[in-house]
């Protein structure tokens, strides 16, 4: 039986049965056997994530055969893919349409089910989250029946921000836009500067993300604007940076400084090196958005809103300065537009989402629990995708509309039969 393992590694389970349907009816069938054996069905997705919410404790299901493009409308425009599509093939499928996402992660490895399941985002304040962009979703509930959201349809917003827990999604309509190419423009900054005036910041630039080092006081800003010049063909520059500098360089230096903690700030030197420095380059818009695969090693995340965001960083540098703590990553500071997303990250209001990045080492678990207690303590909000271990009284008090998406749950599955550990903690028991 196959075991199923989370990016990280931090999550393996093996579960009773492993399924991969070819079509909705043979989908229709495994889910209408489970629930004839009080059996418990989730959908594990790329496992592109860090949290549990993926993890089967039952019966697993891949999406592997039910995935690519349904349809293009070049009018609208519109593309409506299968619930297996990784984010990779939609790009790659809009591209020779000449269309594009209008924003992206920084991964495209995860299935578009997964990403809208989780509020995956990108870094601008002009565009939304990947949900966002969804004007219709169809999806498998519990009894078997499908189900088709449309725009219109005031449960749209509670399954754009799924988590898995309303049924499997099997087809997303999602907007796109024209292709485009963007000039990335990567420059140091002293990071008081960056407490300073972090909304101006996030404003200089349609698209604008930072990385910070903690341990370094300094940070870099890139800043993305549209452009018609020409994109260089780097095929080679990008293999080298993800199979050469990142799988073999970087991850034996992860592993070593785990070891050695007190080789960490030799570590970030180098990342400082490396990657901080100004520069700047043309690409087409996902290859733009996306990095080269990273070495394995542990998230946490927490969606601010944007008038805390100086705060929030400022706490985040106090608890590296008061605890002394070795941090072997960078954060990466994005922003996200708000929308009306039930359980989105940024439902109601535009958002700083601060992610806290460390390979294994001894600071490890008191920086994620330093920054779970600030997020607590700011109005701050998980990332669904990474590390959290708030409840469902945190849950409550942080999302708005959260009796109502639970309420949707509980209709559309009763038994719980889509629920899992992490679905159980956050929303509560059947």
């Amino acid at each position: 039986m196959r075991t199923f393992e989370n990016w990280s590694g931090l999550h393996r389970h093996t579960p009773r049965k492993w399924m991969s349907p070819h079509d909705e009816d043979e989908l229709r069938r495994m889910v209408q056997s489970a629930a004839s054996e009080g059996g418990r069905v989730k959908v594990v997705g790329s496992g592109h994530s860090w949290s549990d919410i993926a993890v089967p404790d039952d019966v697993a299901v891949d999406l592997d055969h039910m995935r690519g493009v349904v349809a293009i409308d070049r009018s609208a425009p519109s593309i409506t893919v299968r619930g297996g599509t990784r984010i990779e093939e939609i790009t790659e499928a809009l591209d020779a349409h000449g269309l594009a996402m209008p924003i992206l992660g920084s991964i495209a490895k995860q299935t578009v089910a997964g990403a809208i399941a989780t509020g995956t985002h990108g870094s601008s304040l002009v565009h939304g989250n990947l949900s966002s962009l969804v004007t219709s979703i169809r999806l498998m509930t519990a009894s078997g029946d499908t189900l088709h959201l449309r725009e219109g349809d005031p449960r749209l917003a509670g399954a754009r921000v799924h988590l898995g827990a309303l049924g499997i999604v099997t087809e997303v309509t999602m907007r796109v836009t024209r292709a485009f190419r963007l000039v990335e423009n990567r420059q140091p900054v002293p990071f008081v500067d960056v407490l300073a005036d972090i909304e101006g910041i996030a404003h200089s630039a349609e698209y604008v993300k930072l990385w910070w080092l903690p341990t370094t006081g300094s940070a870099v800003v890139f800043r993305y604007e549209r452009s018609e010049a020409p994109e260089p063909d780097d095929a080679l520059a990008r293999w080298v940076d993800e199979t050469i500098v990142n799988r073999l360089v970087f991850d034996r230096a992860l592993r070593f400084v785990g070891r050695f903690p007190a080789a960490t700030s030799a570590l970030n030197a180098s990342v400082a090196a490396t990657y901080l420095g100004p520069s700047e380059r043309v690409a087409r818009s996902d290859r733009a958005f996306n990095l080269a695969m990273p070495p394995i090693h542990r998230e946490a995340e927490w969606a601010f809103a944007m008038k805390v965001a100086p705060l929030a960083l400022e706490s985040l540098a106090t608890l590296v300065r008061r605890d002394r703590l070795r941090i072997n990553f960078p954060c990466e500071i994005r922003f996200v537009r708000g929308d009306d997303g039930w359980m989105s990250p940024a439902h109601g209001r535009d958002t700083c989402q601060i992610g806290i990045y460390q390979a294994e080492s001894p600071d490890l678990a008191p920086w994620f629990t330093g920054a779970s207690t600030i997020a607590h303590s700011l109005d701050g909000r998980p990332h669904w995708g990474k590390e959290h271990d708030w409840a469902i009284d945190a849950i409550e008090r942080a999302f708005p509309r959260f009796g109502e998406f639970k309420a949707l749950a509980h209709q559309l599955d009763p038994r719980g039969m889509f629920m899992n550990a992490h679905l159980a903690r956050i929303l509560g028991p059947t």
